[in-house]
């Protein structure tokens, strides 16, 4: 027998259900899409991953994880994704505890999944002030202080995204002026080269389309600085980097390192900080919110 937990990774377009052992084996998964048109088929499709995933012989569930695109409230158990108006404060935790059966349920944010992932099995091993960032439709962040997995008095700390960075600057989808996320997210580097999602603009930047590299640039340096930012704020030792943005690291990667070395040159006190990528795949929030199941 082998113990899993239910794994369950919000994102901004997809949700994530799996079985994930403690050294984080995704013994099963399922995904669905969260671009719906109601709150009711939405919940019917997770109720029919969850227990498609849950029924496996020689498994035994000892614990739930969830891990969402935020806002969170990790007390309440709450979720606000931005990008899912079907789930403005929806009870996800309650939800899951009713579905499978399971008491023990917890919820971190998407990208605090992935840092944590990362953390324990991946590129951020040894680290003791991590952070992980997840590029993608939007932008999130989770953090590791002093070797320890640091949530916050919400549950959302490290949300880089909706840190400010250019005063009155693009509307992000949050409602502010001039977040990280409103920049350098896969949406709005696709949408500032013209086109629907971001394989368009790394595809053109392949070609050599100085519009998509331009857009690319753009988006990695706004990120960059919001990098330097959480630099100085957490003294941070590693920054690791995943997200759908770097299946196209080819393109994506040499330029978002070009700017955060440049960036951190007029930080003295750091010193070294090394710029990771993210090694456990699309697996990572999966395997990430996995193992907060197995937290007693």
């Amino acid at each position: 027998m082998k113990n899993a937990a239910l794994a369950i990774d919000v994102g901004a377009t997809k949700v994530a259900v799996g079985l994930v052992t403690r050294e984080g084996e995704v013994l099963a998964r399922h995904d669905i899409s969260s671009k719906v048109s109601s709150m009711d088929e939405l919940n019917s499709s997770l109720v029919e991953a969850i227990s498609d995933v849950c029924h496996r012989d020689g498994v035994v569930l000892v614990g739930a994880g969830i891990g969402s695109a935020g806002p969170i409230d990790k007390d309440l158990g709450t979720i606000n994704p931005v990008n899912i108006p079907h789930w403005v404060d929806f009870s996800l935790v309650d939800f899951v505890r009713e579905v499978s059966g399971i008491k023990s349920v917890r919820i971190i944010g998407d990208a605090s999944a992935l840092a944590y992932a990362e953390f324990v099995l991946g590129a951020g091993r040894g680290a003791t002030n991590l952070m992980g960032i997840v590029v993608s439709t939007g932008i999130g962040g989770g953090v590791v202080l002093n070797g320890e997995f640091h949530v916050g008095r919400t549950g959302n700390a490290g949300m880089i995204g909706h840190s400010v960075v250019v005063q009155g600057g693009n509307l992000c989808a949050c409602g502010q002026r001039g977040c990280v996320e409103a920049y350098a997210s896969g949406t709005n580097m696709a949408k500032d080269f013209g086109v629907d999602n971001f394989e368009a603009v790394a595809a053109a930047a392949r070609l050599g389309d100085s519009k998509a590299v331009a857009a690319i640039d753009k988006g990695a340096s706004v990120l960059a600085l919001g990098l330097l930012n959480a630099v100085a704020l957490m003294d941070l030792d590693t920054i690791v980097v995943g997200g759908g943005v770097m299946l196209a690291d080819d393109v994506y990667w040499p330029i978002l390192v070009k700017h955060f070395e440049k960036e951190m040159k007029a930080l003295n006190f750091p010193g070294n900080v090394a710029l990771k990528k993210a090694t456990l795949g699309k697996d990572s929030g999966l395997v990430g919110a996995g193992l907060v199941g197995f937290i007693s």
